[in-house]
């Protein structure tokens, strides 16, 4: 491309000493005052043949340089190998996020109701309420569908004061930060707010309760635990009213 652009440069030069040539008196005419047409003309078909090379170079140049992305030389290719490869990375690194995030957004909806079930105690009565109306509704996608599912699961159940009670200082302004998002913001943020608030302060509220209630005797039994106590009391009727 370099070699052509100097022939340009050289070619514009010599169309420029030819347009100037027989200047300066502006008289064309020889010695016997007769115009030296042969001359003139032969000069004007060298000027536009060198023109119309030049078009043809600079067409040449365009389209080199369109080929090329601009490029002046090829040790500029390897940043584009570099900058491919990176893309590569980051595009395979993107589908595997989406692979995860649709995995835990279907896992999420799939076992929504029995989380439900198990924690209604312990969930604000709204919660069901906002899983019901997310079937009612067209999402994108399983993860927009989650995404919006924690959202409203999220602010319902720190609207309750007892619950935003059990926050620290920094959890408190990270979610204030979050309810002044708006709607597509609050569902692409979610996710932090859900994993890193929600979740842990809900399992301190389980634990909580759960100890409160054992303390009181009134702590739910396992499976065994009920049945080796059935299995006691059954023991116990036989032995002590056997002869009644």
């Amino acid at each position: 491309m370099f070699k052509d652009k100097f022939q340009f440069y050289r070619l514009m030069d010599k169309a420029g000493a030819v347009g100037n040539s027989g200047g300066g008196s502006g008289d064309n005419s020889d010695g016997s005052g007769n115009t030296n047409d042969d001359n003139s003309n032969n000069d004007k078909s060298q000027s536009d043949a060198l023109r119309e090379m030049n078009a043809k170079l600079m067409s040449r140049i365009d389209a080199l340089e369109t080929k090329l992305g601009g490029k002046g030389s090829n040790d500029q290719d390897d940043p584009d190998l570099a900058d491919k490869a990176r893309l590569e990375r980051e595009a395979r690194d993107k589908k595997v996020a989406e692979s995860g995030s649709l995995e835990r957004a279907l896992k999420f909806t799939m076992q929504s109701k029995d989380w439900v079930k198990t924690n209604e105690s312990l969930l604000p009565k709204t919660v069901q309420g906002i899983f019901d109306e997310a079937e009612k509704e067209n999402y994108g996608s399983s993860v927009e569908k989650a995404d919006a599912i924690k959202v409203g699961i999220v602010q319902e159940f720190f609207a309750q004061q007892e619950n935003l009670d059990l926050l620290t200082d920094t959890q408190k302004i990270a979610l204030d930060d979050f309810k002044k998002l708006t709607k597509n913001d609050k569902q692409q943020r979610v996710g932090q707010v859900f994993d890193n608030i929600f979740e842990p302060t809900f399992e301190a509220l389980r634990r909580e309760k759960r100890a409160a209630l054992v303390a009181k005797g009134l702590g739910n039994k396992s499976n065994g635990e009920s049945a080796y106590e059935q299995k006691m009391i059954e023991r116990s009727k036989s032995k002590y009213m056997r002869g009644k």
